[in-house]
């Protein structure tokens, strides 16, 4: 008989390519309830960019600096499939893309636009597209969020599915594919997509 379906971990046990802090991968697991979406821009040299995204699936790390924490993987085209890159993401880095789709800038929050709530306070507006199905799929996100840094099978297997929809609607709602590039770190020379330098 069919039931809900069981989340569970694959052990890996081995070390993160390219990491020097003796980093290891624990555990991964796979987004099993995701797609990908894709969408075309006009380019402005003519022609146009068609731009996929998705979020494969996790891993749990292990490292000196960080301690355990949970990786994403986002799985990103521009153009043909062999324009396709795998980033590896934290949360946090979903954090400041959320703080861009929502305030238009990474360095505003609490503590440094404070300034800025009081009623004579001018200064320029931010030029922020507004995305409001993004903000919608982030505030959901952070409505199931848990207090302490859980890496349970479960809870991973639905924020790598809620990451995801947070990143499909910034690419259907957006105007370019600017952000989205800019959050993977691509670099876009004469349709040649590479990594941009960490």
């Amino acid at each position: 008989s069919l039931g809900p379906h069981q989340y569970h971990h694959i052990p890996v046990n081995k070390p993160v390519r390219g990491a020097g802090d003796g980093a290891r991968v624990l555990v991964k697991g796979d987004n099993v309830f995701g797609t990908t979406v894709s969408k075309s821009f006009p380019n402005p040299m003519g022609g146009v960019d068609t731009i996929s995204i998705s979020v494969a699936s996790y891993r749990v790390v292990q490292s000196r600096k960080d301690g355990k924490h949970a990786q994403f993987l986002i799985v990103y085209r521009d153009g043909s499939f062999r324009e396709t890159i795998g980033v590896w993401k934290r949360f946090r880095d979903f954090e400041r893309l959320s703080n861009q789709v929502s305030f238009g800038s990474e360095s505003c929050n609490v503590q440094n636009c404070a300034h800025s709530l009081t009623p004579l306070h001018i200064e320029a507006d931010y030029d922020v597209e507004p995305l409001p199905n993004a903000v919608t799929s982030w505030k959901l996100l952070k409505k199931r969020q848990r207090w302490f840094r859980c890496l349970d099978a479960g809870y991973l297997s639905l924020k790598v599915f809620l990451l995801e929809r947070f990143l499909h609607d910034i690419l259907f709602e957006s105007s370019s594919p600017k952000l989205l590039r800019e959050f993977v770190g691509v670099n876009i020379h004469a349709s040649k997509t590479s990594l941009i330098s960490p």
